[in-house]
């Protein structure tokens, strides 16, 4: 369950296991981190977790955590809570929800990549130049073809399902995902995120080194959860629609969203969502929504968003936030928990990094997380995108497929492609 904490006598164990490893600048093959144009080199450590166990490497090798992957991010923390000015870097898999909720039967993993990902570091050079992009014509850098995980077709039966799902009254909402990817040429993981990032410049940008053929990429305009002097902040986003060619059409799009009852509706859930997981682990009375329903604009679609703040409670730290909030509300649904098992079956893939959360975190408890949305892993030769949608009672399916195909749009255009079905 989320309010698990981690038990004092694994937490020992784990410490000392973390402990053991000698920090030191490793080796380039141990990876690197962009984050909101920061750039991260030479980890003193990495904190990894797949299988449902865990390690941390050093440059003079590794241990194994047996413990789940809250444990091993908690233990990580205070072992390594005494270097002042360092961050933990890296990202948490969507799918570690099935370790901190009840969430039935998990689908096969049908790809090799890591559920957490952390490095240790010092230090980092800011302000890498952004490409630009101005004149310039993007060659493909797949061979393709572009599959979507459903198609068309079953992506919208899969709406008309969870339409039913709602009109039957066991849930209000959900985030329905379809998963999109191709081939992706050796070597070409960082052109293609210097691309997303021309295309579509976004709040969280990340590209993660995780090895020599792993990486992630993430061009995210959501918060997630920020912790900073015990106050706690999230801004979910909801209600999406594309960017015009003319001012006034855009315009129009905007005044379309800005009073939609559904969009409204459907963000007012959410944000009741982010209220509960807050107050888990906030003090009583102190989670306000501070902003509603305002408008965000960004290239390629335009969103509602709201944020939520509260006051993180006295002996609550930020795994204890973590395990209360994750994963995000937006991508998840109302009620939380049934919302994540009616996606999880209609999806019937795991959704890896994406739609998890990517960030840092101070060992002085300090944190900023972003939501995975616009996000890309790449492994094995291929390269993942998930696109989501909420699915409330009055979604039209072949309106919710084209709303995904619009989140998409960014990364087909940065591939290269065109899109299909």
């Amino acid at each position: 369950m989320w309010s698990d904490r981690t038990p004092p006598e694994l937490l020992r164990e784990l410490v000392d296991k973390v402990r053991s490893v000698r920090l030191a600048p490793s080796a380039e093959s141990m990876g690197f981190a962009l984050l909101n144009e920061k750039l991260f080199q030479n980890p003193l450590a990495i904190v990894s977790y797949s299988g449902g166990l865990g390690s941390v490497s050093g440059p003079d090798g590794s241990v194994e955590l047996p413990g789940a992957a809250f444990d091993v991010l908690h233990a990580a923390l205070e072992a390594w809570r005494g270097l002042s000015g360092a961050l933990l870097v890296g990202f948490l898999s969507y799918d570690l929800a099935l370790e901190i909720e009840q969430l039935g039967s998990a689908p096969a993993q049908n790809f090799n990549f890591p559920s957490l990902h952390f490095g240790l570091y010092e230090a980092q050079a800011e302000n890498l130049c952004r490409p630009d992009p101005s004149g310039t014509v993007l060659q493909p850098v797949s061979s393709g073809p572009l599959i979507s995980h459903p198609d068309r077709p079953g992506f919208e039966a899969a709406v008309e399902r969870i339409v039913a799902t709602i009109y039957a009254g066991d849930i209000f909402q959900t985030n329905l995902c379809r998963c999109i990817e191709t081939p992706l040429e050796p070597g070409r993981e960082w052109e293609l995120f210097q691309r997303l990032r021309s295309v579509s410049p976004s709040r969280y940008e990340a590209f993660l080194r995780i090895g020599s053929d792993q990486a992630l990429l993430s061009i995210s305009p959501e918060l997630f959860l920020k912790v900073d002097a015990g106050v706690v902040e999230s801004s979910p986003i909801k209600g999406t629609r594309v960017r015009a060619d003319t001012e006034a059409e855009d315009l129009a799009l905007a005044t379309e969203l800005v009073t939609s009852e559904k969009d409204r509706a459907e963000l007012a859930m959410i944000v009741d969502v982010v209220r509960n997981d807050l107050a888990r682990v906030c003090e009583a009375g102190s989670v306000q929504v501070t902003t509603h329903a305002e408008l965000m604009k960004l290239p390629t679609v335009q969103h509602l968003f709201s944020t939520v703040k509260g006051r993180l409670r006295k002996g609550s730290d930020t795994i204890d936030l973590l395990r209360a909030a994750f994963p995000a509300a937006s991508i998840t649904g109302a009620p939380k928990i049934e919302a994540m098992r009616v996606a999880m079956r209609e999806e019937g893939r795991l959704r890896g990094p994406c739609m998890g959360a990517i960030g840092w975190i101070s060992l002085d408890g300090r944190m900023e997380m972003s939501v995975a949305i616009r996000t890309a892993f790449v492994t094995e030769g291929r390269v993942r995108y998930y696109a989501g949608c909420g699915i409330t009672s009055d979604s039209i399916p072949s309106s919710e497929f084209d709303e995904s195909s619009h989140k998409a749009a960014a990364f087909v255009r940065a591939l290269g492609m065109k899109a299909g079905n």
